[in-house]
């Protein structure tokens, strides 16, 4: 039985637990497989290197080696987001805690205003205009904002849910992790058993009457 039609028996506090929210929800669609957090972390650093590529090229002036240049940052920050997802799910597994959706209006705009920090720091002159003490901290800053969000979500919502959607793939109850989930064999009725125990209980309550001649009394 897949796991989705699992998912669809568990009470709804329990089944809202593990669905969570749009974003896990549209990653639950696919196969376990091809959504673990560590893949999940290298895709959203391909997605922040992607959005760094003009103002990084912007602020390299498009010499020969920014494109050289932005892929080794690029690979920098997938990997470190593929690592930072493995080990919240190695964290995960020992700690066992339920996921946490978290506040889509806090968490989903951070990556944006981080973005366009870098972006008017490589691009404008305000980065020149600001103190050479304060440049490096708000360079920092742009750059936090725009990777911290990825690590967080999987860390805090997507390795603990997927933790407890691969249990229950496995047949296993997810939250307690001691009795298995009932199989569909397990949870339907065989018809042909119970026609057999109703015609036995039939012939135990009324036993059948034996013929008896006329000649005999």
């Amino acid at each position: 039985m897949d796991w989705r039609e699992r998912l669809a028996k568990l009470p709804v506090e329990q089944r809202n637990l593990l669905q969570g929210g749009s974003l896990s929800q549209r990653f639950a669609r696919h196969s376990l497989g091809f959504t673990h957090p560590a893949i999940i972390g290298g895709f959203y650093g391909l997605l922040i290197s992607l959005a760094m590529l003009l103002p990084f090229g912007y602020a390299e002036a498009w010499d020969e080696n920014w494109l050289r240049d932005w892929a080794f940052w690029g690979l920098q920050i997938m990997l470190i987001s593929a690592v930072l997802g493995h080990l919240s799910l190695f964290v995960r597994n020992i700690m066992r805690t339920p996921p946490i959706s978290l506040p889509r209006s806090l968490l989903y705009p951070l990556p944006f205003i981080g973005l366009i920090m870098y972006t008017v720091l490589q691009i404008t002159e305000l980065g020149e205009q600001l103190p050479a003490s304060l440049l490096p901290y708000m360079q920092k800053l742009a750059f936090l904002l725009l990777v911290a969000p990825g690590p967080i979500y999987v860390h805090l919502s997507w390795a603990p849910r997927w933790r407890l959607l691969c249990r229950l793939e496995d047949g296993l109850d997810p939250f307690e992790g001691k009795a298995p989930m009932p199989s569909s064999a397990e949870s339907e009725p065989i018809n042909g058993d119970e026609d057999m125990e109703s015609a036995i209980e039939n012939l135990d309550e009324d036993p059948p009457l034996l013929h008896h001649d006329d000649s005999e009394e």
